[in-house]
């Protein structure tokens, strides 16, 4: 029987999305935070939390969660998201 692995291309990386959905009293809208646990290739075991509206995704790593879990990288995100107004976690660009 064939593993995952031998499925993909060396470089390929598979990962699984647990997705979330927070919703605040005041605000216009609600945002995702999308959880990407990878699977197989660079990374393997990471557990990556993302803020996201619908189609645009954060792009501000300060909001972005991180842990050795599913549960471990939401309560990441939610701390650095607390008390942060949704659009300001979309919209903001990280200045360099």
């Amino acid at each position: 029987m064939e593993n995952i692995e031998e499925l993909l291309n060396q470089d390929d990386v598979l990962s699984c999305i647990h997705q979330f959905e927070l919703e605040r009293e005041g605000e216009e809208w609600g945002i995702f935070i999308n959880i990407r646990e990878t699977l197989v290739g660079p990374g393997k075991g990471n557990f990556i939390a993302v803020p996201k509206h619908i189609i645009q995704e954060c792009s501000n790593t300060e909001y972005v969660g991180l842990g050795n879990s599913v549960e471990e990288a939401l309560r990441d995100c939610l701390r650095r998201i607390k008390g942060v107004p949704f659009q300001q976690i979309i919209s903001e660009k990280k200045v360099k």
